[in-house]
This record gives structure tokens, sequence and C-alpha cells, in this order.
């Protein structure tokens, strides 16, 4: 479902130059608020794709429990105090981080294999 959503929402994903920018076109970069009482925290920017943001919306709540790399993430975030909303949308950004990544090497998605970075 979600590889659907992906294909109906953004496209060819060998159109954006890198992950960074797929997560851009999203809205899933975060985005630091210097106004009022927020400022110098960060939130998302949501100026991106608010279907693709809804669309892998449950994904990466089921990720976060079932994906060994989402999984493994989200547990680093919860160690780290990061709130229920930051470990999703972190997992929303790795799942298009990963299938980025699927679609330019060409290669199927291995989780034994050590990711960069």
């Amino acid at each position: 479902m979600l590889s659907s959503s992906l294909l109906a929402f953004a496209g060819n994903l060998r159109r954006f130059t890198s992950s960074k920018a797929l997560v851009a076109y999203a809205g899933l970069n975060p985005q630091r608020c210097e106004s009022g009482m927020f400022k110098g925290k960060s939130r998302l920017s949501k100026v991106g794709h608010g279907e693709l943001r809804s669309a892998l919306y449950m994904p990466a709540v089921v990720a976060s429990q079932y994906n060994v790399v989402v999984k493994d993430l989200t547990e680093r975030l919860k160690l780290r105090g990061k709130s229920g909303k930051e470990r999703v949308c972190a997992a929303m950004r790795k799942l298009l981080q990963l299938a980025y990544g699927v679609v330019k090497s060409g290669k199927v998605f291995n989780a034994e294999i050590p990711l960069a970075g």
C-alpha cells in the first residue's frame, strides 16, 4: 500500500537528487522556529506534500514495531526522551530514506546490511 502511495504522491523517486530532497518534498524535514516562546526549537516544516505525510503515518507506526531498522531508531529516540510524535515522524523520514535508497541502488532492502550514517 505504501509503495502505491509513494508512486502516486511522489512519482518517480529517481527524480530527487538525494533522500534529503525527498524528505523535504514530503515536509518531514525539521525547521527551526525563531520567534516567540518556541525560540530555538525545531518542528516539522509541513511545507511539503500533506497527503504523502498522511500516507506514511500508519506504515511508520507499524514499522516502529516490526522493521528492525526503524524499531532500533525509535528505541534510541525513546531513550533520549523524545515524544511519541517525534518518534513517529522520525520513522516516517526513515521509511522515505529507505525507499529512496532501494530505488536508487536497485537492490532489495536487507536489514542485515549496516546503514551509513
